[in-house]
């Protein structure tokens, strides 16, 4: 048996390695890893990806076998951040899984490596034509003309779900309705976006996150803009968390979230809620906005002023919310798991015989969409900007 040591001591997590209490804190609740309940394979979990390091660190297993299964544990992986929320060591988990990818880049599964052709050629996670990034503002063609590349401080960076998956472009498109109805500008440089570089994070490549990082950065900056809206979940950790790591610098700039700005706009009185119709929906935090940025209260604050609005909290919700299974590129790797994982968050809404699901995470809102509909439920998936903009109308 090969068992020559792997040598991790260069990690700047290679002590969390042999921290690990083997407690299955990380596993044995169902606000825990859900691609476990799932697949049932300890190779998933938290422990099962840490000991597998550990083993190949001191020689104990396979050379070749052991990083077969370090990357099949990692990529199973959603990043939605519950095992390192259980863990009673407090290990910093996604960092450290983020570190181990960088091991195993000679055996990526294919669809990643598709995907980072894809951000090589163009710049977006879908391989798709820079110049279609602008294709979700169809619907507000000239708004979007006026505004785009406007010399503004507040600005609106759109990323590639938003941009090229259709549906989930309702969002920023109710975003931009609701800042014009307040006779507000925002600047949107959606034809010069690149990709946020999440996908390179979390397929293990920071060198390509940090370019994308640099030129997202630069052309904020270039339209002076000072106040940034984002409003996937994915990309507001990316810029909140990971890029004054990856660009050794504060940035120029305030990101606040599509919600805060919204929820602004209602506080001084900009915007006007006329539609009192009831209605009954839960809110899905998303992984990355939640546990991993703590952003919970906001989305909270905004549902709890619409008039007519009833939110119901799931049984596990915040911090213990479940994943919808759609992250950590579980989706392009594995579907077939992710509606696994997006069927176990679906029987909760059930439960509460709930009219919408609301999101604030393209990601989520089309996983839980398409699980919903291939189920025949009646709950519909919408982002929380459609709700705000279906208030200011008279019913």
């Amino acid at each position: 048996m090969d068992s020559t040591k792997v040598n991790l001591k260069s990690l700047h997590y290679y002590d969390e390695l042999f921290i690990c209490a083997y407690c299955a804190y990380c596993v044995n609740n169902e606000a825990s890893c859900p691609t476990y309940h799932s697949v049932l394979h300890e190779i998933v979990t938290g422990r099962g990806k840490i000991i597998t390091a550990r083993n190949l660190s001191q020689g104990l297993i396979n050379h070749e076998e052991g990083l077969d299964a370090l990357r099949d544990g990692l990529f199973l992986c959603t990043f939605c951040g519950a095992c390192q929320e259980n863990c009673i060591v407090d290990i910093p988990l996604t960092k450290v899984y983020s570190e181990l990818k960088t091991l195993v880049q000679d055996r990526l599964p294919k669809t990643t490596k598709r995907v980072f052709e894809n951000l090589e050629k163009e710049h977006n996670l879908y391989g798709l034509d820079q110049v279609d990034r602008d294709s979700w503002s169809y619907e507000i063609e000239d708004q979007y003309n006026e505004w785009v590349n406007l010399q503004h401080e507040t600005g609106f960076f759109l990323g590639c779900v938003y941009s090229y998956s259709g549906r989930a472009g309702q969002g920023p498109v109710a975003v931009l309705k609701l800042a014009k109805e307040a006779k507000e500008k925002i600047s949107i440089f959606s034809p010069s976006e690149y990709c946020c570089g999440n996908p390179y994070l979390l397929g293990g490549q920071k060198a390509k996150a940090k370019e994308f990082a640099s030129h997202n950065v630069s052309e904020i900056q270039k339209l002076g803009i000072k106040n940034l809206i984002i409003a996937c979940a994915g990309c507001y950790r990316v810029f909140t968390k990971e890029y004054p790591l990856l660009l050794e610098k504060e940035l120029p700039f305030r990101v606040i979230s599509h919600m805060e700005y919204l929820n602004n706009l209602i506080k001084d009185k900009k915007i006007f809620l006329m539609n009192k119709s009831p209605l009954k929906v839960t809110y899905k935090d998303p992984c990355e906005l939640g546990r991993h940025c703590g952003v919970y209260d906001v989305a909270r604050d905004l549902l709890s002023v619409l008039p007519g609005v009833d939110n119901q909290e799931m049984a596990n919700h915040k911090d213990k919310a479940l994943c919808c299974g759609s992250g950590g590129l579980i989706k392009a790797n594995h579907p077939e798991i992710a509606n696994e994982i997006a069927d176990r968050l679906i029987s909760q809404m059930k439960e509460l015989e709930v009219d919408l699901c609301v999101n604030a995470c393209p990601s989520c809102l089309l996983n839980i969409d398409e699980n919903l509909k291939s189920g025949k439920s009646k709950i519909k998936s919408i982002d929380i900007a459609e709700l705000v903009l279906n208030r200011t109308n008279e019913s």
